[in-house]
């Protein structure tokens, strides 16, 4: 009783403070009711009324004068508000835990209730021989109501959420995109309908394809466009490699020479100060986490929690960098085992944050043997898939939208023998012919996908700069090997020039 008494002093000293606290906390389930004490219930009860009106500021001074107003401000509660006063408020991962630990302790407290009625129910039977049709009759509800009170979220009826689509629908108010844009990639963007919240996102790809690069991108796209906390968590990388990378693609120069003494050079000092002029107010809200043995999805939730409190927002998206290294409360020693546990808790995650979860995985050695030399013959399915992904076994069930990324080797050789052909002529750069992979993007698995010209898309990744230009769809008769690429390999190089990546003509 006395461990109830505190988590109820400290939600109500966080809720007395902050109306998001309060709101999260009724999210979750949070009712007046859950409180131990007959006092903590009538302030709590204030304080759900003050939130419903939105006109009306949350504080100490409103809720001293509401209980006053109510004739409720006795000497005893008076004391007791102090103590709330006095109490430190806790973090919303606290606020969360708490509310989880009164509703369990409400439920307990209701069994108890139902088994001393059973008990009683048992010993009236042999004296008075009541129906047992009529007592379970009684008994039921009881038990459905514990339950459903004993769920994780607050679970409105489908009218109401109907309600509210059509709603905008009928007003004109829907919008074009169902999740955060991801521009510059605007095929990615159109294809996905954007990052979408409470969508979970899987990218494999073999080693050195850019799987890293690319996803610092799109998290760095979100957090300066959508204005939300995003949080990006490596078991591989520093968070000074990961910045190196993203300064790396806006300055053109390469991470390893941003890291050393040959950033000095008055040049590269130059590009780095302009590109920091563009970049710096774009990643306040960019988060870069070394992840360690502690970094479980239990204390990711945690964190995110607390990073939508300190904004006071409720989104954020989540990247990880990779899947299979994210540590486990409890030892799995099975691979396929150990990836189907943590990918299964990033789906959890994802539906009860509300965020996009974006997942890294890399693919095993047959996989990466898909991906590490020309096929033969030229086709859409002589490559790797997730089923290839190192311990993959339900990931792609799990997983709402499903990225492979894949080296296009005819498409890399092509765009490298026209970079020669045209320095040899004098349209190029002699000697500066940049290292330039051609990657496409396969979309295996694409949930509530809109129609788009083709499920794959390609990209233009500079390897030794660390960045990504978006070249456009790849239909499926770009897989056929009858299909001349020399035409689209012009618009490339014209369209990489006219982002200014490589020299003019």
């Amino acid at each position: 009783m006395e461990e109830a008494a505190d988590i109820e002093k400290r939600l109500l000293s966080g809720f007395m403070r902050d109306r998001f606290l309060l709101g999260r906390a009724m999210e979750a389930g949070f009712r007046p009711d859950l409180m131990p004490h007959a006092l903590g219930r009538t302030l709590a009860k204030v304080l759900t009324e003050v939130y419903a009106q939105k006109d009306i500021p949350l504080e100490p001074l409103t809720v001293k004068g509401l209980l006053g107003e109510r004739g409720a401000m006795s000497p005893e509660m008076r004391r007791f508000v102090e103590a709330v006063e006095g109490t430190p408020e806790p973090d919303a991962a606290q606020v969360m835990a708490y509310v989880d630990l009164l509703k369990g302790r409400s439920a307990r407290l209701r069994l108890v209730e139902v088994n001393t009625a059973i008990a009683g129910y048992l010993e009236e039977e042999r004296s008075e021989g009541k129906d047992i049709v009529d007592f379970v009759g009684q008994v039921i509800p009881t038990l459905l109501e514990i339950q459903q009170q004993r769920m994780a979220r607050n679970a409105p009826p489908a009218n109401q959420i109907g309600s509210t689509i059509v709603g905008e629908i009928l007003g004109g108010s829907s919008g074009s995109m169902l999740g955060y844009p991801l521009s510059p990639f605007d095929r990615l963007s159109e294809a996905l309908s954007g990052l979408r919240p409470g969508f979970y996102y899987g990218l494999a790809g073999a080693p050195r394809r850019g799987k890293t690069n690319f996803a610092l991108e799109v998290a760095v796209t979100i957090a300066a466009n959508a204005k939300i906390p995003v949080l990006y968590y490596s078991w591989e990388q520093t968070s000074r490699v990961l910045f190196a990378r993203l300064l790396a693609k806006e300055t053109l120069v390469n991470p390893a020479t941003l890291l050393s003494a040959e950033s000095r050079a008055p040049q590269i000092q130059e590009r780095v100060k302009t590109a920091w002029s563009k970049m710096e107010g774009q990643m306040g809200r960019l988060y870069l986490f070394e992840g360690g043995r502690a970094d479980t999805v239990e204390r990711i939730k945690a964190r995110a929690h607390n990073m939508m409190h300190a904004y006071q927002t409720d989104e954020c998206a989540i990247f990880i960098d990779y899947l299979q290294r994210v540590p486990l409360d409890e030892p799995v020693h099975d691979e396929k085992a150990r990836t189907d546990l943590i990918s299964a808790k990033l789906a959890d995650m994802s539906l009860e944050l509300k965020a996009p979860i974006f997942a890294i995985s890399p693919l095993d050695k047959e996989g990466c043997r898909l991906d590490e030399r020309p096929v033969e013959e030229v086709s859409e399915f002589s490559r790797p898939t997730m089923h290839h992904c190192v311990g993959s076994g339900d990931l792609e069930y799990d997983l709402d939208v499903a990225m492979v990324m894949c080296k296009d080797w005819v498409a890399t050789k092509n765009l490298e023998d026209l970079l020669k052909t045209e320095a040899k002529s004098g349209r190029g750069d002699p000697d500066f012919i940049p290292k330039i992979d051609i990657l496409d993007i396969h979309l295996d698995k694409n949930r509530d996908a809109p129609d788009t010209v083709a499920n794959t898309i390609q990209y233009a990744f500079f390897v030794t700069l660390n960045k990504f230009a978006e070249i456009g769809y790849k239909t499926s008769d770009e897989f056929t090997g009858g299909f001349r690429d020399f035409a689209k390999m012009q618009q490339i190089l014209e369209q990489l020039r006219g982002g200014g990546l490589l020299s003019p003509a």
